[in-house]
């Protein structure tokens, strides 16, 4: 019999608690937590000896539940259901006393932390498991086995999205998502994103090929999509509190994908494999519910690695654990501002230049136009288009999707401003300002005001998507021509939807002529 002791009292160990409940072979003997209260109804309800909830109040010192806890010499194995900025330091604190640890993901707050806990894990012998609960579901388990027998071939790409819309609880200021340290997108629904990506692609670092993102009041991530680059494949990793969208998890082969539903619990997937020739796709349907829930599976693996002594799960290892750290790390890295960041932005510009042999006329602002608009249906949102010759202000093409309204007009022409008035973009504008306060005289008065837009206050206009069109001079010189506002879409995916129209319309190739940068962390 594995004996558990549960670190924290919260919702999450309730659930757990349940789980564990029915797993065989596995008892929970011990709970603590801040509360004696708390800890006494929680002894209650899962039927843990009132001796062995342990609370800080009961114990009359901060931290000495959890202490306790630990010298507990009838705990063999703790769940670790603390807060994520404590998880470093009372996994290591676990470990240190003999106890094998299940720590609820993420294991840390970033890479550094991990490969501390991993350290630690190998030095002491002891069993060290991040809760990545996805990966023991019994659907899951049914996608890695499709994978493995190349179902779909080599896999070449991974793309996630793991998106909920909880706006409302974030504005109530009663959760810890918001709250720096503890909370942040990437940490909470990022690392089920990272898992997937981590488990199908093969060794190899992450690098930031293109990112998009909104910190939120508080400076934490409420919305992240970053491009990654790993091994030679490809991986995209979206997350967000600000909006819903369908959670799913896309492993891309050689000879098909899979698409798998709700990629944090699992049940239903979907595997489309092409036929001898190619075309139409066979599909078949994975539909496996939970053996009893979605903490279930991990429970009952951690029990039955204690049980047989086995020092780090196959399923999960430490070297896991750390890459999908790492993951969070480089994607994280698009969120700040650097003197790189401009200097990415100046060479977009730089690149992104007709030659002087080129007139920029009515044709190419039409061409220029029509290519905007075919790229902006790959995203989420409809947008407004607008080509201005700057040398008389004529608006040489204009369009807009049918869920804009007049005041993207408004919108697009305060963009326009902001790049006039300094010369580059408006995304520009906005990250120099972010960097070192450049530009604070036209962010202040840009950005003064109601807020609602209007023609003579063009409210927050210092944002993405005014991009100038320029010509090369006989004697090398840059001669602006022209301005491309994109509005609608946000993250700074105007300036993107302007930047690559300005590639293809040029011959050139996005993220290798011209450098891929979009991040609008705001």
């Amino acid at each position: 019999m594995v004996n558990w002791g549960i670190l924290g009292a919260g919702n999450i160990a309730h659930r757990f608690a349940r789980s564990l409940s029915r797993v065989e072979g596995a008892q929970l003997v011990a709970v603590s937590c801040r509360s004696a209260q708390k800890a006494a109804s929680f002894a209650q309800e899962f039927g843990v000896d009132v001796a062995r909830a342990y609370s800080d109040e009961a114990l009359g010192a901060p931290n000495a539940a959890h202490e306790a806890l630990l010298a507990d010499s009838q705990v063999d194995a703790i769940y670790l259901a603390l807060p994520h900025d404590l998880h470093h330091d009372w996994a290591i604190r676990a470990m240190r006393a003999g106890k094998a640890v299940l720590c609820e993901k993420p294991a840390c707050l970033n890479a550094q932390q991990v490969e501390d806990v991993a350290r630690v894990a190998r030095e002491t012998g002891c069993l060290f498991m991040e809760g990545m609960k996805s990966r023991f579901t019994p659907a899951y388990r049914a996608v890695r086995a499709a994978v493995d027998a190349g179902e779909i071939g080599a896999v070449t790409a991974v793309r996630t999205s793991l998106c909920n819309d909880m706006r409302d609880l974030l504005a109530s200021g009663k959760t810890y998502h918001s709250q720096p340290q503890v909370g942040g997108v990437l940490l909470d629904c990022g690392i089920y994103c990272a898992g997937v990506i981590d488990d199908f692609l093969p060794e190899g670092d992450a690098e930031l090929a293109g990112f998009a993102g909104i910190n939120g009041d508080q400076g934490v991530e409420t919305y992240v999509d970053a491009s990654l680059r790993i091994a030679g494949r490809t991986a995209t990793l979206e997350c967000a509190f600000d909006r819903a969208k369908p959670r799913t998890a896309t492993i891309e082969g050689t000879n098909g994908r899979i698409v798998l539903e709700e990629l944090h619990r699992p049940q239903r997937a979907t595997v489309y494999a092409f036929t001898p020739n190619g075309f139409p796709y066979q599909t078949r349907v994975i539909d496996l519910p939970y053996e009893v829930d979605d903490f279930f599976g991990e429970a009952d693996h951690f029990t039955r690695l204690v049980e047989a002594g086995t020092k780090e799960s196959p399923i999960v290892p430490l070297t896991s654990s750390v890459r999908m750290a790492r993951i969070l790390d480089v994607a994280r890295t698009g969120l700040a501002v650097t003197p790189r960041s401009l200097a990415t932005l100046e060479a977009q510009e730089s690149a992104l230049r007709y030659p002087a042999w080129e007139h920029f006329d009515s044709s190419k602002a039409f061409e220029l136009g029509c290519i905007a608009m075919r790229l902006s249906t790959e995203y989420d949102r409809g947008v407004s288009i607008r080509v201005t010759r700057e040398s008389d202000g004529l608006v040489m093409f204009e369009w807009a999707a049918d869920d804009k309204a007049p005041r993207n007009q408004v919108f697009m022409e305060g963009k326009r401003q902001v790049s006039l008035e300094t010369g580059h973009s408006s995304l520009w504008a906005w990250v120099a300002h972010e960097l070192d306060g450049r530009c604070r005289d036209l962010f202040d008065r840009m950005t003064a005001g109601p807020a609602a837009a209007t023609p003579e206050k063009p409210f927050a206009c210092v944002t993405a998507g005014a991009f100038p069109i320029c010509a090369a001079t006989a004697d090398g010189r840059a001669e602006r021509v022209a301005t491309l506002t994109v509005s609608g879409l946000h993250e700074g995916r105007d300036h993107e939807v302007a930047v690559r129209a300005l590639t293809e319309a040029l011959n050139l190739r996005y993220g290798t002529d011209v450098p891929a940068y979009c991040s609008l962390a705001k």
